[in-house]
């Protein structure tokens, strides 16, 4: 194997669209606002609509054309009390290509944090 070929094969490829946070936030509140606008909470339909929103999310940020990218759609979903509402999260990822965006719809009845994480496939 010649010695450019193997240069070759270690380079780094960054992604040719980077993820843009603030268009995935103003898509995810849409799609929340879409789906909660007239939504009670009802701890028995919490899951399911959890699971339908994640791939809503999902699907709606393929089609974005963000190439090698992973997504991991995180949904929470609780019970409107007019009582603060306290969130941390840590990862560890690279941040020149890896990204996250969330959005929070309230109405009087719930509150839907929806997070969606964009990782790098090297």
């Amino acid at each position: 194997m010649s010695e450019d070929n193997n240069n070759n094969n270690n380079k780094i490829h960054l992604p040719i669209k980077i993820f843009n946070c603030q268009e995935v936030k103003k898509r995810i509140h849409e799609i929340l606002h879409d789906n909660l606008h007239d939504k009670q909470y009802d701890l028995n339909q919490c899951n399911f609509l959890a699971k339908n929103l994640s791939n809503i999310i999902k699907n709606s940020l393929k089609t974005f054309g963000y190439e090698r990218y992973k997504f991991i759609i995180q949904i929470i979903i609780c019970q409107q009390h007019n009582e603060n509402l306290q969130m941390i999260s840590r990862s560890y990822w690279d941040s020149e290509t890896d990204k996250f965006a969330q959005s929070i719809y309230i109405n009087q009845f719930l509150i839907c944090v929806a997070t969606a994480f964009a990782v790098f496939y090297y």
